[in-house]
């Protein structure tokens, strides 16, 4: 039998065992004050999903009642009815999955979900915030989309354009060849004109909404636009698991011409390739270098021969199969699942370097990672293109004309209604022949008057040329584009938009001659 203990014995056993329950709780406490400082949602539940704890940032990020108060409920009643094959059942998520979460006002935000079983029966779950990310991504998505259409309403505009010349054209002179006694065909060729008119103005709104993808170039330090574009990404690669390295951006100035807001795109666009690829976890490197494009290595890039800043994304993420790489700038191409992936994100950066004079390639292994490389001239190139278009002297007017266009119908129309009103016209269908006319002329031209969209050899390319030789020929662009697709190639030369009247034609034609 053993002795009682001493009233003093328990008093002493009572205090120690309340110094425990105070150090358990402060501890508690502790642990409590750190979880729920957390700017992410933790939460515990059993296998049936019933929710056993749940921190403060829940009541923070989704709003509703105290966190308590959810204690109990289950996990999928705030679960998109769409996104539960992507939680249940309860089980571990090694590898992060994207839902959309119930809101107290009754809304979905989109949230990243991690979860890792706790012990036999209890699993926790870590639910981060994308909903900005995804609201950022989507509007990548739409500018691409907008993009796509726009280049498509300005195509379709061009075309329709270049038919609606030629029915303008023909009714002019129907309406001038005409007798006024002949009222049924004056009554037949208004209609025609009118119904043409009418097509215009359409085509016109075509060209407006295309037109609100014109590139706005400014000489700008690449090298600063690379890092201002990098800084708005960081919520689309907010990931401690991937790191971003800069190499030779201090090494020089790296002064392009280019279009800010597009820089942006095409920054965003290979980030997000490079993400994609490393699913949340790996390295991302810019690189900034210059390199001289010879002749031989201009004709494998599409490139003139000259100094270039050279912007290049590296990544150590999948990698791309070879088999496709010859695919991956085309429209509409991704590997990703159906409604996963566009297929614009490297198209437009494709079509937006090309547009900037420049070049983009790829250098891709399986398992290893990928390499893009964005080629842009230096500005003191293209100072240099400038410096030889101010330099051309003005000609006094003359009447013989140059008529360079692809389109049969319209150049045989055209040349013919300048020759009916006095001029002396030669006719070449595209910018290369019209090239090998005016070299092998002994008199000069005195007006060419070009196409700018061609095939083969086109009338950008005419247009450097004339640009660049001594006693240059007064010019008038013409096209079913706005004139904005004259900002990167000659800016300051007249133009004419399709469609025309020949009297308008005549007009501009004796305006330029005249010196007006």
């Amino acid at each position: 039998m053993s002795a009682a203990r001493s009233p003093q014995d328990v008093e002493i056993h009572i205090q120690a065992h309340n110094k425990l329950v105070e150090k358990l709780v402060a501890s508690v406490n502790r642990y409590r004050d750190l979880v729920d400082s957390m700017p992410n949602i933790l939460y515990v539940c059993e296998e049936s999903g019933e929710l056993t704890f749940v921190n403060r940032a829940w009541q923070q990020i989704l709003g509703g009642d105290e966190a308590e108060t959810l204690v109990g409920r289950n996990i999928e009643e705030f679960i998109h009815i769409e996104d539960l094959d992507q939680v249940l059942p309860i089980r571990e998520i090694s590898v992060p999955r994207e839902v959309r979460v119930l809101e107290s006002a009754g809304k979905y935000r989109w949230m990243r979900i991690h979860v890792s079983k706790r012990n036999e029966k209890q699993y926790q779950g870590l639910l981060i915030d994308v909903s900005e990310t995804r609201k950022l991504e989507e509007m990548l998505r739409n500018s691409h989309r907008m993009e796509a259409i726009g280049r498509l309403s300005g195509w379709m505009a061009h075309e329709f354009n270049n038919l609606l010349t030629v029915i303008l054209g023909g009714a002019d002179r129907l309406l001038r060849a005409t007798p006024q006694s002949s009222d049924d065909w004056q009554r037949d060729a208004s209609r025609i004109h009118k119904a043409a008119t009418q097509g215009a103005i359409l085509t016109s709104q075509l060209l407006t909404f295309s037109s609100q993808q014109v590139m706005s170039y400014s000489v700008v330090n690449l090298a600063d636009g690379i890092r201002e574009s990098i800084s708005l990404l960081e919520g689309l690669v907010a990931s401690k698991r991937i790191r971003l390295h800069l190499l030779g951006f201090d090494d020089q100035d790296f002064v392009v011409r280019v279009d800010p807001n597009q820089l942006i795109q095409v920054v965003m666009n290979l980030v997000l390739n490079s993400r994609d690829a490393l699913r949340y976890q790996g390295n991302i490197w810019f690189e900034l270098s210059s390199r001289f494009v010879d002749d031989e290595e201009g004709e494998s890039l599409e490139l003139e021969a000259g100094e270039y800043a050279v912007f290049a994304v590296e990544d150590d993420g999948s990698g791309i199969d070879e088999s496709i790489q010859d695919q991956i700038f085309e429209p509409f191409f991704t590997t990703k699942e159906p409604g996963r992936g566009t297929g614009f994100g490297l198209a437009g950066v494709h079509g937006i370097v090309k547009q900037s004079k420049g070049a983009i390639t790829v250098q891709s292994t399986l398992g290893v990672g990928s390499r893009f490389e964005v080629y842009l001239p230096l500005v003191s190139k293209a100072v240099g293109a400038k410096k030889l278009e101010s330099e051309n002297s003005t000609q006094k007017p003359a009447s013989r004309i140059l008529f360079v266009e692809d389109e049969e119908s319209i150049l045989e129309m055209s040349s013919e209604a300048l020759r009916e009103s006095g001029f002396m016209v030669d006719t070449a269908c595209s910018g290369q022949e019209a090239i090998k006319m005016i070299d092998n002329e002994d008199v000069p031209y005195d007006l060419v008057v070009t196409d700018v969209i061609m095939p083969q050899e086109g009338g950008k390319m005419l247009l450097q040329y004339l640009s660049a030789i001594d006693n240059s020929p007064e010019i008038i662009a013409v096209s079913g584009y706005d004139r904005a697709i004259l900002d990167d190639t000659a800016p300051d030369v007249p133009f004419l938009q399709k469609p025309y009247r020949i009297h308008d034609l005549i007009q501009k034609v004796e305006e330029i001659l005249s010196g007006n």
